[in-house]
């Protein structure tokens, strides 16, 4: 009786080990792949699929031009007002991170005053914004400037809320 004791003592202790055992085989916790790998070497190119998962798509011209807006001027001025300086801070981030695309800064006025007061006004404000851009990063090079003057208004009647409108200065991707 004494040996059936041991005997079954020590089958006891030999299936409570090896069950331990399987339950450590199917857990594997020895595969980590970060901690047992060297990292890669400088001289090493990375591969070319987690570079492109970084970068963001790029845009199309349409796009970057539907986030380019456009701003207002102050009856007879070409100065740039504090509202006006916070969309071209706007329109100056989306150029910077378009760093291909060129612009024409179009100027135009209200239908009062003649043609050519209103050409050398619109150019006044095309000239102040694209100015600000630059103050804000955008290269000059990829800026330049057009004035319509009173030729091609938003809103063709004759009231102050339709001169206001058509008081601008817009960005035009040329490029």
């Amino acid at each position: 009786m004494k040996k059936i004791t041991v005997i079954l003592s020590l089958l006891a202790i030999v299936g409570f080990t090896v069950a331990g055992c399987a339950n450590k085989e199917t857990v594997k916790p020895e595969e980590k792949p970060q901690a047992t790998q060297a990292a890669p070497q400088p001289s090493q190119p990375a591969p070319a699929v987690a570079a492109q998962a970084q970068q963001p798509a790029e845009k199309t011209i349409e796009e970057i031009q539907k986030e380019l807006l456009m701003i207002h001027f102050d009856f007879n001025k070409y100065n740039i007002r504090p509202d006006a300086k916070t969309v071209l801070e706007g329109d100056a981030k989306v150029l910077n991170e378009n760093p291909n695309v060129k612009v024409q800064v179009a100027g135009y006025c209200d239908d009062r005053g003649s043609v050519e007061y209103n050409l050398a006004l619109g150019e006044k404000r095309a000239q102040s914004a694209k100015d600000y851009l630059v103050t804000l990063g955008v290269a000059a090079d990829r800026l330049s400037t057009i004035s319509y003057g009173k030729s091609d208004p938003i809103d063709p009647q004759n009231n102050e809320k339709a001169w206001a409108m058509n008081r601008r200065a817009e960005l035009h991707i040329v490029k």
